[in-house]
């Protein structure tokens, strides 16, 4: 397959600072064809079912921002198999408990004014002429387990502190699995319910399937 960066949870408008550079210079450096993402686009918080937090943006705000972020990825991508994962799906399940058919909401395409991008709940794709691979946004806390149970290679974000590549051998091939981490951004108060519940700081980076190999490419971040 070509070689394709994967992207996973860049929660906008909450996003790493640094997000675009480094998704940037990654798509390069990597001469990356094709990309995917691994869902929660955007957060959502506004509309979540938690408490919102002190210091956050109102629902319109946090949608016009997320909406300038989401175009210009496009810009930058401007094709992309795209997972929706949980917060990218607030508008559904908000419906869903609202009592409101989903033939009234729009496509995510047209909410963010966009077009060329494919929205799923998962996706398969072969990687080589002996196995295939399920992207999702999460099937469970080890990828390794899914890989396994469904005989082919893994990938799923949704874990922000957890990155990381694990192999396995069934009787036939040698499979993968990656957890890509994040780009979100850790000072915004949007994160706040996740400060005091576990000692896991996320962990800044993608991932890319170079030459049907899977790599993981940290953020390199200093004290600033």
């Amino acid at each position: 397959m070509n070689n394709t960066l994967i992207i996973s949870d860049t929660h906008f408008p909450f996003h790493h600072p640094d997000t675009f550079d480094f998704l940037g210079a990654v798509a390069d450096a990597y001469e990356c064809k094709d990309v995917m993402h691994t869902g929660d686009m955007v957060d959502n918080h506004s509309s979540s079912f938690h408490e919102i937090e002190y210091g956050t943006l109102s629902a319109k705000e946090e949608h016009e921002q997320a909406k300038e972020c989401v175009q210009y990825l496009h810009s930058m991508f401007p094709e992309m198999q795209v997972i929706i994962g949980n917060h990218g799906a607030m508008s559904e399940r908000k419906a869903k408990s609202a009592g409101i058919p989903l033939d009234h909401i729009k496509s995510y395409n047209d909410m963010y004014e966009i077009d060329g991008w494919e929205w799923r709940d998962h996706f398969y794709f072969k990687v080589d002429e002996y196995a295939n691979c399920l992207l999702v946004h999460t099937m469970g806390a080890n990828t390794l387990t899914n890989a396994r149970s469904h005989s082919h290679h893994s990938i799923q974000g949704h874990h922000h502190s957890k990155f990381g590549i694990e192999y396995f051998a069934d009787t036939e091939v040698l499979r993968w699995s990656m957890t890509v981490g994040c780009l979100v951004d850790p000072s915004s108060p949007a994160f706040n319910y996740a400060k005091g519940a576990t000692l896991n700081r996320p962990i800044i980076g993608c991932g890319v399937i170079w030459e049907d190999t899977p790599v993981l490419v940290r953020m390199q971040l200093d004290s600033d």
